[in-house]
């Protein structure tokens, strides 16, 4: 019985170093700046239709809807949406003081979304990732979306892992494809094949260290770009660390809802706040702006402070301002040129996000207009709170 139970793990340990192997053969060259296979475009149709079907699902009937709700294909359950304020750091070095950054001192208005990631609402403790996206406003200039190039927005979209599980845009094809068709395990398993040379037991481990035990706080948390982007000429990532002093009181984990619970009491009593942080890429370092899958190591190049952000104390859990939050569309594309998202990665996103956004305006009759201040009003009228 011994020597079975030893085979058997012996056995498990030569599939998972096969597709470790196998996953790192596909990955051996890395581009330090982005690199556009001449097929990328022609999966993107796919993609799109699969995020589409993944708004229409209701788990709870296992069926498309004929009416609301047409939630988000990804961080459909949110835990509030928070006003903040955002100080640009003095004395940043001058390649970093680009796009939003240029200006020492300044202070924009903002609005930040917590979420969980899973595609569909769950209760928190379940492993997840958790999401933080960010919406500046008043940022003078043109963005890079045509439909919102006059808009003075930014957004910038962040989660709670330095890396992504799928490395290019036909693996992440083929996941969404099969998670649309409900499976959440069948791409790590190629659909259940029994060969387990096309397994993608990497993509699995990287994913299972995603999605995480919630946090106590989302206000005592770190979340990262996970993809690259530019800042000026250089190639960046983003980070927001939690710089918030105030201890943490224990979660009532039994509530489905503990996250925003706790966001609710904590910012009730006191102010939050986040430290914006940027990592440049080293050249001659295994920082690849096409593979997210792989971390840049923060031994070879160290986050840099640029800006803070101020949660300032406040009540925030209303029905207004969760309609409000629903309303709003998150994309890193809505961003000034000094900010372009780079790798394939941000190249699914620029047109997923935008017909995802699309289509639940036009299915739930949302106002198609971006926030002028802390008003709980997107119908594109000037806001002066």
């Amino acid at each position: 019985m011994i020597k079975r139970l030893a085979f058997g793990l012996f056995l498990a340990l030569v599939l998972v170093g096969i597709g470790m192997v196998r996953a790192e053969g596909k990955r051996r060259i890395t581009y330090m700046d982005e690199y556009v296979p001449a097929d990328e475009a022609t999966y993107l149709p796919e993609i799109i239709s699969s995020a589409i079907e993944s708004i229409n699902y209701t788990p709870e009937k296992g069926q498309p809807p004929t009416a609301p709700p047409y939630r988000r294909d990804v961080h459909s359950k949110a835990h509030g949406c928070v006003r903040a304020l955002v100080d640009i750091a003095s004395g940043i070095d001058a390649p970093f003081q680009q796009g939003v950054f240029a200006q020492a001192g300044k202070q924009y208005r903002a609005w930040i979304r917590f979420s969980n990631g899973n595609t569909v609402p769950q209760k928190d403790s379940d492993k997840d990732a958790r999401g933080m996206a960010i919406k500046l406003m008043g940022v003078e200039g043109p963005k890079l979306l045509e439909p919102e190039q006059t808009s003075d927005t930014q957004d910038f979209v962040l989660i709670n892992s330095p890396v992504f599980f799928i490395r290019n845009v036909a693996e992440y094809a083929k996941f969404t494809r099969i998670l649309a068709d409900g499976s959440r395990l069948g791409y790590f398993f190629n659909q259940n094949s029994p060969n387990p040379f096309t397994w993608n037991i990497r993509d699995m481990i990287l994913a299972l260290k995603t999605l995480k035990k919630a946090p106590d706080s989302l206000l005592h948390e770190q979340f990262f770009s996970l993809s690259a982007y530019k800042l000026g000429h250089m190639n960046v990532k983003l980070s927001a660390a939690a710089c918030t002093a105030k201890p943490v009181v224990r979660p009532d984990r039994k509530d489905p809802n503990f996250l925003r619970s706790q966001m609710k009491t904590e910012l009730g009593q006191a102010d939050g706040c986040y430290n914006l942080l940027v990592q440049p890429q080293v050249a001659g370092r295994n920082m690849p702006v096409e593979d997210p899958t792989v971390e840049w190591k923060q031994s070879e190049s160290p986050f840099v402070k640029v800006a803070t952000i101020n949660v300032p104390k406040q009540e925030f859990d209303n029905e207004q301002q969760n309609a409000f939050c629903d309303a709003l569309s998150f994309n890193p594309w809505h961003s000034l040129e000094a900010h372009r998202p780079i790798g394939g990665l941000n190249r699914i996103r620029k047109a997923v996000y935008l017909e995802e956004s699309r289509y639940r305006r036009t299915k739930m009759n949302y106002t198609k207009a971006e926030p002028k201040g802390w008003c709980l009003d997107l119908t594109g009228a000037t806001c002066s709170m």
